[in-house]
């Protein structure tokens, strides 16, 4: 099998989706939602021939770059985006076993062509958020092995920027290395660090179109730097790595500054809008310079992510183990997107659901399991009476205990370890087994409507697997976030122990808390955790003795089935329990 060069095969790449995905709004990669210039699209509307057929020349377009940032032609090299800028003068000065000077986090790409040419990475950590370390960065600048330092203000993941007192310590002190500084989202900063150019010639600003002239689909960038820098650039860049279309729309927008001075406002407007929102829901809101936020939602990061998704609007998570662990990167959207995002968010109720009797009929499955599980130790059978009995004796909640109990009941001491290895083969099997007997006791339609007042989420004895199983073959996973199994609890923490449904109240943002369970345990945990019980009879047991029971440990309502959930929830504003 034929490998790539060793740099590469150790590398991580940088993942880009191969089709678009229909998002109603897309904010989780900073492009600019109000679109380009209506000058754009015109001067696109205008291509001919020419501009398909032969090579594009770049004069027109460099020297509007040029007149708008205040240079000389010959300070300007147009690239194929602001990746390729990097990247270029990356492949220009970097050598092998060099390395690249940034801060963590930061943008991700120069640290990709830096590997890719064998270099070093060095990433200084931020200490405080987002406050650029400066003390610990000098000190890295004393190493001989950095070639190549990158800053990118305003900083993309964070928005933060670099204050020019820090900036100037820096090249200062690197005036025998190439400085990259990033200004892609300088724009919306009204800061710019274009001068130092002039004064030094180790600088290289580098500038994109992307995320303010809206022209992300165009790949339109360039690069600021001195004379002599920029006639070495063009010998490393492909010499026509700008297509026509590109150039006509670059030379338009630039035509069309009060258009985006008018876009910058409207986004200004709509980030402090988000930001005070945002806050309110508990979250801390970092200070930034772009044209997006940064949003530490803590553990109720992955809720609000995914009650986003399920509205088909697209924002960044950042992986667990992180520096940004439970932030999420939110691309301003539209006034209209604001309000829209405002309304999903907002505040409401939540539903939580043991599955069990509750959601799904465990009378073939579980219950038979039970049956069956019994009867291979016990040489006999036991009915359906008696496991109910014992499962309305509470602190039982768990199938495995429950069966272990009616054993030791009769006499008969079996391990725990046989006892689950025994009752899983005969339920789970892999998918296979009797879990495919369960049918479920709620109605789709119901839930569906209940989910656009309430926040619906379950908490289960189930492992996640079986959970997951149940749910997927009703068609009903993207209903409820979070579900929290018996996975997400240590052993022996189980209901009656309030601790799955205190994790549930962790991770969610609700004004109040409702849990829908059918046995006294459920009950039990719900009024410790403090949330308003609800109880709901099994198929196998609507008996008034076990209504009774359940209300007699601090049910607030019985319901005869889940499908009479509307009944109490025009209570809600009452005082129920």
């Amino acid at each position: 099998m034929l490998k790539p060069k060793k740099s590469v095969e150790e590398m991580n790449g940088y993942f880009v989706p191969m089709y678009e995905k229909q998002w109603d709004i897309k904010i989780d990669s900073n492009e600019n939602n109000y679109g380009p210039s209506p000058k754009v699209i015109e001067a696109l509307k205008n291509i001919d021939f020419h501009n398909i057929s032969f090579y594009p020349f770049y004069g027109e377009l460099s020297q509007k770059i040029a007149d708008y940032q205040g240079f000389n032609i010959d300070n300007i090299k147009v690239t194929n985006g602001a990746d390729e800028a990097i990247q270029a003068i990356v492949q220009t000065y970097l050598e092998q076993d060099e390395a690249l000077l940034t801060v963590d986090a930061s943008f991700d790409m120069p640290i990709i062509y830096s590997q890719i040419q064998g270099g070093k990475i060095i990433k200084v950590p931020f200490k405080n958020k987002w406050e650029f370390p400066i003390d610990e960065f000098l000190a890295e600048l004393g190493n001989n092995k950095i070639k190549i330092v990158y800053i990118a203000t305003p900083n993309n993941p964070t928005g933060s920027i670099i204050e020019e007192e820090t900036l100037q310590r820096i090249l200062e002190k690197a005036k025998d290395k190439v400085v990259i500084i990033d200004e892609t989202y300088a724009n919306y900063a009204d800061i710019s660090y274009k001068k130092y150019v002039n004064s030094f010639d180790n600088v290289f600003i580098t500038k994109s179109f992307s995320k303010d002239f809206a022209l992300a689909g165009m790949r339109l960038g360039y690069i600021i730097s001195n004379e002599e820098n920029i006639k070495n650039l063009k010998k490393v860049v492909s010499p026509f790595s700008v297509n026509a279309f590109a150039m006509k729309a670059g030379i338009a927008a630039l035509s069309d500054i009060e258009y985006f001075e008018h876009i910058k406002s409207e986004i200004k407007e709509s980030k402090n809008e988000l930001k005070e929102f945002f806050e309110q829901l508990g979250a801390i809101v970092y200070n930034s310079y772009a044209n997006f936020l940064l949003v530490d939602f803590k553990q109720k990061a992955e809720f609000i992510y995914n009650k986003l998704k399920k509205e088909n609007i697209s924002v960044k998570l950042y992986k667990k183990g992180s520096l940004l662990e439970n932030h999420l990167r939110i691309t301003i959207p539209t006034k209209t997107g604001v309000e829209k995002i405002k309304n999903i968010l907002k505040i409401k109720p939540s539903l939580v659901f043991d599955m069990d009797g509750v959601l799904v009929n465990a009378g073939n499955s579980y219950r038979l399991t039970i049956e069956k599980t019994y009867e291979k130790f016990a040489g006999k059978s036991i009915t359906q009476q008696e496991i109910q009995a014992a499962k309305n004796l509470g602190g039982l909640n768990n199938d495995w205990d429950l069966t272990k109990y009616l054993l030791e009941k009769d006499g008969i001491n079996v391990s725990y370890k046989d006892i689950v290895d025994v009752f899983q083969k005969i339920y789970w099997n892999d998918g296979k087994g009797l879990i495919n007997n369960e049918n479920a006791l709620f109605d789709k339609e119901i839930f569906e409507e209940l989910s656009k007042d309430f926040n619906l989420s379950i908490f289960t004895g189930r492992l996640r697997a079986e959970a997951m199983f149940a749910l997927n073959k009703f068609g009903a996973s993207d209903l409820f976030y979070p579900i929290i199994t018996t996975d997400d609890i240590p052993h022996g923490m189980g209901k009656p122990n309030p601790l799955g449904l205190n994790l549930t109240k962790d991770i969610t943002i609700s004004s109040e808390y409702y849990y829908f369970g059918d046995t006294i345990d459920d009950i039990l945990a719900a009024k410790a955790a403090g949330y308003k019980a609800i109880g709901v009879l099994p198929p196998q047991d609507k008996s008034e003795e076990l209504k009774n029971k359940l209300k007699e440990k601090g049910a607030c309502e019985v319901l005869a089935s889940i499908n009479d959930i509307n009944t109490i929830l025009e209570k809600t504003n009452e005082a129920m329990c």
